[in-house]
């Protein structure tokens, strides 16, 4: 229970919501306890041979009225409770979507994008369940008891005091089942986590599968993890389970003995027919509360098994974040600068040097750009290339040396400003189900933007996604599929490169943004670029040389050290392993011609 402690800033809020909620539980179960009141007296009367057909109609009408109050106290009551339920659920979604977008990359890395979604869904769902019909059920079970018993003990004290002392004996099975309750809740949650995740990858990944022919071998081990989930839920069903049986078995007893003493107190004339009828009545509303309680305990375990899960995500910092005393970067000029930036490989991508240091994937690289310049850099697959870039958003922090944009060390400077003043475009374009137009101008404040639309068009035309527009039903404005699953890969990529256009970053970065663009068309976004690209620095990954040959400055990486540094027609004369990769290009070239 201790992580619904978590859950106390959120419910604050709405303090004034829950206690007129508690309110109305409370009258509600004051005027409940009327009802065996009211049957009492009708009963004495009926015994001492007074009831009369007005009788009959008076204490009917009672009840009615007893009842319709209720019924209406027991209305407020439950939208105060399940209104303020959904608004908690409200801001707790809110925040934690929130802490999602403040988390950096390597968070997503390590946690399955099933699970994550099981957190904000799944296990929302059950912290609402106990804050609204849960905390409805405490109030009423509380205030239903303390009426009932207090009734009661005005009727008999000693046939009273046996009821409630015998009666929470039944919260000692609920102790007893509470922890595997809540042990065996945590593990069907993150069971159903891992089935979200591998129903995600199916889908996501529906063309590999339908391609390999493995739609048997994926649903097989679907149906494992299926089964698994299934059998996880039965075992927390066979504990749920228990309470209610045990329940019933110590309600009965209950109810045999007041059966029974009561019985011999009415014979002896200590007590009346009407007071037992009232007292059996108070032990029913009192049934009740004992009742609720097991389902109230099954809310909570799940509720703070599910806590800790959410918990576990609002509770982890972000590796990657602004300074305290960040400094702003409100009109950077693109000055770049690297001086002696060392990379570890991360225990995730190095399980197997958990616990010791990790070997550099990055070791003493230096170099700088001056605004408006040009870098390429160049190496074998694995180099460390994306990574190297990866710095100067922030991406991640190096583990030495620094990283300095305008002169200043990058984990200075505020994180929003810092990236506001980058475009990226990378290799794997991810694109959202949305109009080409709204993925193109993503990112882009439109009340910001008077010229827009120009802007729109000459960023079209650049990245030559202008050519393929008579293919899409509705031009720019055509719907694109999930994760961009209508277009081609050419195609992706050059939305990408028009999305960092549009944003007229003072720093682009092209990481391998061409792979998937035919030698021809890939010449003339180069032309369009070499527009854009004199006016801001730029940096370019690529494993053409085509590509880079027009940079200002070519770095190549190899086994993350700078071996080779300088133009195109230096590094060739230079010999080395830059004009080998540029003579297998040509080679490549003469082949495919």
């Amino acid at each position: 229970m201790t992580h619904l402690r978590h859950l106390l800033p959120f419910v604050a809020r709405y303090r004034r919501r829950l206690l007129a909620g508690a309110l109305c539980a409370a009258i509600a179960a004051a005027v409940s306890a009327l009802g065996p009141f009211v049957l009492r007296l009708a009963v004495d009367a009926f015994a001492a041979e007074q009831f009369a057909a007005a009788s009959l109609l008076r204490y009917s009408s009672l009840l009615i009225v007893v009842a319709l109050a209720e019924g209406c106290f027991r209305f407020l009551q439950r939208m105060f409770f399940s209104g303020t339920a959904f608004h908690i659920e409200f801001d707790l979604r809110a925040a934690l979507f929130a802490h999602y977008l403040r988390l950096d990359q390597a968070f997503f890395g390590r946690n399955h994008t099933g699970d994550l979604m099981a957190r904000a869904t799944n296990d929302l769902s059950a912290v609402r369940q106990v804050l609204g019909p849960g905390l409805n059920g405490s109030a009423t079970a509380v205030f239903t008891f303390v009426a009932a018993a207090t009734f009661m003990l005005a009727i008999d004290r000693a046939l009273a005091l046996m009821v409630l002392l015998l009666l929470p004996v039944t919260t000692l099975i609920f102790v007893l089942l509470g922890g595997r309750m809540r042990a065996a809740f945590t593990r069907v949650q993150d069971q159903f986590g891992a089935l979200s995740t591998r129903a995600q990858e199916h889908f996501s990944g529906i063309r590999t599968i339908k391609a390999y022919a493995q739609e048997e071998a994926e649903l097989a081990v679907f149906a494992e993890d299926n089964r698994r989930y299934r059998d996880l839920n039965l075992r927390y069903v066979l504990l749920s389970g228990l309470l209610w049986p045990s329940m019933t078995l110590c309600l009965g007893v209950v109810a045999a003995l007041v059966l029974f003493v009561g019985g011999r107190k009415v014979a002896a004339g200590a007590m009346s027919v009407g007071e037992l009828v009232q007292f059996n009545a108070y032990l029913g509303l009192l049934a009740f509360p004992m009742i609720i309680l097991g389902w109230m305990l099954s809310l909570y375990q799940q509720a703070a098994a599910s806590m800790g899960r959410l918990v576990e995500v609002l509770h982890q910092p972000p590796a990657i974040a602004s300074p305290p005393r960040a400094l702003p970067l409100p009109a950077p000029r693109g000055a770049v600068e690297y001086r002696e930036v060392g990379v570890r490989f991360t225990e995730d991508s190095a399980p197997e040097m958990a616990g010791r240091a990790t070997p550099w994937m990055l070791q003493d690289v230096s170099f700088s750009v001056p605004p408006g310049g040009s870098l390429a850099i160049v190496g074998a697959t694995g180099a460390g290339k994306t990574t190297l870039v990866g710095l100067l958003a922030r991406v991640r922090d190096p583990d030495t040396g620094a990283v300095f944009l305008d002169g200043l060390d990058v984990r200075r400077i505020d994180l929003a400003d810092l990236r506001r003043a980058i475009a990226y475009v990378p290799q794997e374009t991810f694109l959202f189900s949305l109009p080409l137009r709204a993925n193109v101008a993503f990112g882009v404040d439109e009340s910001d933007a008077p010229d827009l639309e120009a802007r729109l068009g000459r960023a079209v035309e650049v990245s030559r996604l202008v050519n393929d527009l008579h293919q899409f039903p509705d031009g720019l404005d055509t719907l694109v599929g999930e994760r961009g699953v209508t277009l081609s890969g050419g195609q992706k990529q050059r939305v990408a490169i028009a999305r960092a256009v549009l944003r007229d970053p003072a720093v682009l970065v092209l990481d391998d943004a061409l792979s998937s663009v035919d030698a021809h068309t890939a010449a003339q976004i180069l032309a369009g670029l070499r527009e854009v690209m004199r006016d801001r620095t730029s940096i370019i990954i690529a494993q053409r040389i085509a590509t880079v040959r027009e940079a200002d400055q070519i770095i190549l990486l190899h086994e993350g050290r700078i071996v080779e540094r300088g133009t195109h027609a230096e590094l060739l004369r230079l010999g080395g392993r830059y004009a080998a990769m540029y003579r297998r290009e040509l080679l490549a070239a003469e082949v495919e011609g």
